[in-house]
């Protein structure tokens, strides 16, 4: 499938009041830094405005404040073309446009393997919005409901519409070598330690992914990305488990 030629729409889970900005700016850096290709990047934040796609959402059962935004992205693109998913906790390494451009077949979703959820890891997918019309129901009849992002996760496995993605497009703290996306998916020990984060922090136990982060944090002061950009408090409070 040759869509060489097409914006690449990227969802990106995040926070509201800044607790991810430096990660942000060294992931956006990092996207921008392996393709040619116009990237429309959407960060996805809990916020107070109710005029925002992104408003409302029940959280309580959420471990981060973006969780369950994920499963809206389909109608939020109109039910149209492709989009990729991923969490904010990552840095990009190959060409972000081979992966939107992925052979999908019959699937809705591809994501990698792995241990969680059901054997699949939803934190990097990428969606073929059309085939979501008329077969998932509207943001505004689960949005509210505490329990519908695994009840997502859960129906999507169990009804076979996730494909396989290749694990190096998101390797767990280097669970997968080498690596096109580097995922630092265990939150004890982000180098950056999100405030919104309620367990222990812990030392990363590779210590090379850790000055891996801020050489790209250094690299994107370098190349004109300014902190200040990212680190904006909306004063949104969470509900979430944090951990």
């Amino acid at each position: 499938m040759n869509m060489s030629k097409d914006k690449v729409k990227i969802f990106i889970g995040t926070s509201s009041n800044g607790e991810d900005a430096l990660i942000e700016m060294a992931y956006e850096y990092s996207l921008r830094k392996e393709t040619d290709r116009e990237l429309d990047i959407v960060w996805m934040r809990q916020t107070n405005d109710p005029k925002s796609f992104w408003h409302g959402f029940a959280d309580k059962n959420w471990s981060t404040p973006f969780s369950g935004f994920r499963w809206a992205i389909p109608e939020y693109c109109n039910f149209e073309g492709r989009a990729i998913y991923t969490d904010v906790d990552m840095l990009n390494f190959h060409d972000i446009g081979e992966l939107f451009d992925m052979d999908m077949g019959e699937s809705w979703i591809l994501a990698r393997d792995g241990k969680r959820f059901g054997g699949k890891e939803f934190c990097v997918m990428l969606f073929d919005c059309a085939k979501f019309k008329d077969r998932m129901p509207l943001k505004e009849d689960w949005q509210h409901e505490p329990t519908a992002h695994h009840q997502f996760i859960n129906n999507f496995v169990q009804n076979g519409t996730v494909g396989d993605l290749d694990p190096a497009w998101n390797s767990h703290d280097r669970d997968v070598f080498p690596f096109k996306q580097l995922h630092y998916t265990h939150m004890p020990t982000q180098p950056w330690k999100p405030a919104w984060f309620t367990g222990d922090p812990q030392d990363h136990p590779h210590p090379d992914l850790v000055e891996l982060f801020w050489l790209y944090v250094d690299m994107a002061k370098q190349n004109g990305y300014n902190i200040d950009d990212y680190a904006v408090n909306r004063n949104v409070k969470y509900g979430i488990i944090g951990k």
